[in-house]
């Protein structure tokens, strides 16, 4: 992934981690096609100020998520659907597919982490046998450095 990538992907997440942001853009989603929303009207949707709502909008707008129409002395905006689809394949390509289906049992096999039996790493004193930990599955999970606690001292 190059860095521009991830740095355009960040920034795309911090924008929508503002919860006005996140309101704005609901409001702007239920648009239909081809309208547009002013200002005005957005702020007293959302129950703020005008100034607040610009401030929000030049976020979007610098991400490309909204663009603006001028129609005389009013400026509207409305939502850029390409934009949230280039981000949805940068995250992708970041991310791969985050489907995971936890209770899935052939995804549950194919790890090779030493608590394989669990959806995530769990000390040894909570797993039912240390000795299913291979020297192996020990340095998968935990480095190459790493002993796996209780794991290494009743294998010793």
């Amino acid at each position: 992934m190059v860095m521009p990538e991830v740095n355009e992907l960040a920034q795309f997440y911090k924008a929508l981690g503002d919860e006005m942001r996140l309101r704005l853009i609901g409001l702007l989603a239920k648009q239909a096609p081809g309208s547009a929303r002013c200002v005005g009207s957005l702020a007293r949707a959302l129950n703020t100020t005008a100034p607040n709502i610009s401030q929000h909008l030049r976020v979007l707008k610098e991400l490309g998520l909204v663009k603006a129409n001028r129609r005389g002395y009013r400026i509207h905006y409305y939502l850029v659907p390409e934009m949230f689809t280039k981000y949805e394949q940068i995250n992708t390509v970041l991310l791969g597919n985050m489907s995971v289906n936890p209770s899935d049992p052939i995804s549950m096999e194919e790890t090779t982490m030493c608590c394989k039996k669990h959806n995530d790493c769990i000390h040894p004193d909570q797993k039912p046998d240390p000795k299913d930990c291979t020297p192996e599955q020990i340095r998968e999970c935990h480095g190459e450095d790493a002993k796996h606690h209780k794991c290494e001292e009743k294998k010793a």
